[in-house]
This record gives structure tokens, C-alpha cells and sequence, in this order.
């Protein structure tokens, strides 16, 4: 899987990192995380440019979220019994998750985003409770703007940074094994990003 994804990213750069981000809030499982440190390792590696792969993971990541918002505020109520919500949610805590969203709704969403277990399903019963789209937004894009630059140059940190070398196209990185190499390196930085995303969350 990782593999796979960092060829696409390779190959369709930016396109790729807003659409794998945007699919993830279709619920397809890729890791939000693992798409942004990738995406600045190629950074690093000369096949993209940093800021505009930063703006394209903070659409990226937004937009997704929204998805997510959207999906909840369509099933309503209903969506507190899917299977996905039950799994991770005893009926004590989605209790307590109905409260936070009628009390604290911007500060739940804060603290959905740097909780990578629950995220999805927060936004998602954020829009299942009647979270307003503008607050949610607001809440999530304050958030992201912290942690999505963080992520992103972490991979960039880590990554291999020719020295003496113009960036490489896409097919030198593939046909030189550049996809293994930018995995390995990008892998020392997900410790650190867990780190940042993730804090103590209120549902316990």
C-alpha cells in the first residue's frame, strides 16, 4: 500500500496528494499522516516544490474533512448506529460526544483532528449532530494550519535533499528505485508526526 502510494504521488504530484486526501474522506483507508510526509519527502527530493505541495495537502486535507462533515450532516442521527461509529464509540461515550458537540462544538472538532483514531468519526458525527458547515470548517482549517504544515515539512526534513543534482523527473526516481529509498527515509519522520497529531481526547 505504501509503496503503491508513493508511486502515484510521484507520478501525479500535486493532483495526487489533493485527490488521495479527498478520497480519504470518502472513507477510503489511506493515512492522512503517511499522504503529507510523503508528499514532502518529494519535496525534498526536488520532484515537487515545497509550498506548493503544503498548499495542496491543507486543500487536500480540508476538503476531505468536508466530505466527512457532509456524509454525517446527510444520514443524520442514523449515523450514530453504523457500524464503523459503534466500533470505535461505546453508547457511554457517543453520549458524550453528543454533549461536547451541543456545548463545545469548535473545541471537539480541535481535538477530533489531533486524535488520529477518532478523527473520522468525529467530523463524521459532527455533521450527524447539525455542526454547523462554517464552524466546522473553521474549526478543522485552524487546526490543519498547524498540524498539516508540521507533518509536511517533518517529510521534508527527512527527506534525501540532492546536493549537486538538478531535481530529478518522475521517471528518474522510478527507474532509480526512488520510491523504496523516499519510504524508508519518510518512515524516521512518522514517530514524530504520531507525536504531533495525536493529544489526550475528551471522549474518555
Amino acid at each position: 500500500m505504501e509503496h503503491a502510494l508513493a508511486g502515484l504521488l510521484s507520478r501525479f504530484t500535486y493532483l495526487a496528494i489533493v485527490a488521495v486526501l479527498s478520497a480519504a474522506g470518502l472513507g477510503v483507508p489511506i493515512s492522512e499522516d503517511l499522504t503529507l510526509l510523503l508528499g514532502g519527502g518529494l519535496a525534498a527530493r526536488g520532484v515537487t516544490a515545497y509550498w506548493p505541495t503544503l498548499a495542496a495537502g491543507y486543500f487536500g486535507v480540508l476538503f476531505g474533512d468536508c466530505l466527512i462533515h457532509h456524509w454525517g450532516q446527510r444520514m443524520g442521527p442514523a449515523a450514530y448506529q453504523t457500524k464503523r461509529v459503534q466500533k470505535v464509540l461505546s453508547p457511554e461515550r457517543q453520549e458524550k460526544l453528543r454533549a461536547h458537540f451541543a456545548k463545545h462544538g469548535f473545541l471537539t472538532i480541535v481535538v477530533g483532528r489531533h486524535t488520529p483514531v477518532l478523527r473520522a468519526p468525529v467530523f463524521f458525527l459532527s455533521g450527524a449532530s447539525n455542526v454547523p458547515l462554517w464552524k466546522f470548517l473553521l474549526a478543522d482549517a485552524v487546526s490543519a494550519a498547524i498540524t498539516v504544515p508540521i507533518v509536511v515539512t517533518l517529510g521534508f526534513y527527512f527527506g534525501e535533499h540532492p546536493r549537486h543534482h538538478p531535481p530529478r523527473p518522475v521517471g528518474d526516481l522510478q527507474r532509480t528505485g526512488g520510491g523504496p529509498r523516499l519510504l524508508a527515509l519518510v518512515a524516521k519522520a512518522q514517530p514524530l508526526a504520531n507525536k504531533v497529531t495525536r493529544t489526550s481526547t475528551v471522549y474518555e
